[in-house]
């Protein structure tokens, strides 16, 4: 401001030309500094380069995880159902009670398989006395053509004697002749009538009716064991749907039991994520409902085709996973759902940068931009194992603590001057 006074007290004293002379005078000389100021800045700015974030390449253990959530199921669900159509006589359960394998549910009312049973066990007895008379009968008729065959035999030879001595005619020889083959007609007929006892005869066709029966019985008994209706498996009703009526219709489903001891959880995972994931990866399982609870479990199903689905983005491929769990307890219920942290791979000592480190040329080539001693150098890599944050970068040379750019863009070239600002 001092020397502003003094100049414009100077510049009262002047006149005319020269004062304008004067002006125009340091105009030029401002002028001049200014440009010789920014001539040095621009040195300067070459001097000092490009000013970039860098980060170190290093060592490290490091895995890969993919999340997922999915549905807590029981891995057996059977739903009871009855063979028969009856009325419930007797209801020994209820919802929510726990069921061994085999123990009886209901009984339905057996008035009519009673009936059925001692109806083929009289019909049964029926045709064992049967067999037994027929037995009797056949060997008496039998026995008694078998004599009679005999005698008409004996006639016949004998009057075939007289009348070679003509003391009989030949009409009465003809007549023995003619009832010895009725009697012999009629023991054959005995014999195939008794037959061998096994396959042939009346005594054989009556054995097989007597199998027939047996099997009608034997029928009846096995029906006898639906109207008491047991669990399959030991478990939990979950549901029962039992008509008010209490009559029971033939398949139809009447109540439902789980095995809420063996879990398991099933999702859906998109296909990228899917082919990344094995059998036996292990998994941590975290869930709201049991919040504060972490269990253990493994990868036992991937399934072996995609389907697609809808999702809020549009369709979706998508292939089911099924996921073993370890230690159950009674926090865990089967319709729970689920937090899944699947470990898909890991690797120890390996070389890690962050993902924002690697640049994808529009060849489709990665690289990474390494500075040393105020250059840069570009690096081609190829990518391993991938964490959420870092991923493992393979490359000829890499060397741990190596100082990487970080969101390097087009504009990086090899050899380009650069100071670091080092991302800690």
């Amino acid at each position: 401001m001092y020397a502003l006074y003094v100049w414009e007290g100077s510049f009262s004293m002047l006149k005319g030309k020269k004062k304008k002379l004067l002006i125009a005078t340091i105009i030029a000389v401002v002028i001049a500094v200014v440009a010789m100021e920014n001539v040095k800045a621009g040195k300067n700015n070459e001097n000092m380069g490009l000013n970039v974030q860098t980060v170190e390449i290093n060592k490290q253990n490091i895995e890969s995880h993919i999340q997922a959530t999915g549905q807590i199921l029981s891995m057996d669900k059977r739903e009871i159902v009855s063979d028969v159509e009856e009325k419930i006589e007797k209801m020994l359960v209820e919802k929510g009670q726990k069921v061994e394998k085999g123990q009886v549910l209901m009984e339905l009312e057996k008035t009519n398989i009673n009936y059925k049973i001692k109806e083929a066990e009289g019909k049964l007895e029926i045709e064992e006395n049967t067999l037994e008379q027929l037995k009797t009968d056949l060997e008496i008729d039998l026995n008694n053509a078998e004599i009679k065959y005999q005698d008409a035999l004996d006639t016949y030879e004998r009057n075939k004697k007289l009348y070679e001595e003509s003391v009989l005619s030949k009409s009465e020889l003809d007549t023995s002749k003619n009832n010895m083959d009725e009697m012999n007609n009629q023991y054959i007929s005995a014999k195939k009538k008794l037959g061998d006892g096994e396959t042939t005869g009346e005594i054989a066709k009556q054995k097989k009716q007597i199998e027939l029966t047996k099997l009608q019985l034997e029928k009846a008994k096995d029906d006898f064991e639906k109207y008491s209706i047991k669990s399959p498996l030991t478990g939990t009703i979950v549901e029962t749907k039992i008509s008010e009526s209490g009559i029971i219709e033939s398949r139809v489903p009447l109540m439902y039991i789980q095995d809420v001891d063996h879990l398991e959880i099933v999702t859906e995972i998109n296909e990228y994520d899917a082919s990344k994931i094995k059998l036996e990866d292990t998994v941590k399982i975290t869930g709201d409902a049991f919040e504060g609870k972490e269990y253990k479990g493994t990868v036992k199903y991937v399934g072996p085709f995609a389907k697609t689905v809808e999702t809020g983005k549009g369709n979706e491929n998508v292939v089911e996973i099924k996921v073993d769990i370890e230690d159950i307890d009674e926090y865990l219920k089967p319709g729970f759902s689920a937090k899944m942290d699947i470990l898909t791979e890991s690797k120890e000592n390996v070389l890690a940068l962050p993902y924002e480190t690697i640049f994808t040329k529009k060849n489709g080539d990665q690289v990474i931009f390494i500075v040393k001693n105020g250059k840069v150098k570009e690096q081609k890599i190829k990518t391993g194992i991938e964490s959420d944050l870092e991923i493992e970068v393979i490359g000829k040379g890499l060397k741990e603590k190596d100082q990487v750019i970080m969101n390097p863009t087009e504009n990086i070239k090899e050899g380009d001057s650069v100071n670091e600002n080092q991302v800690m």
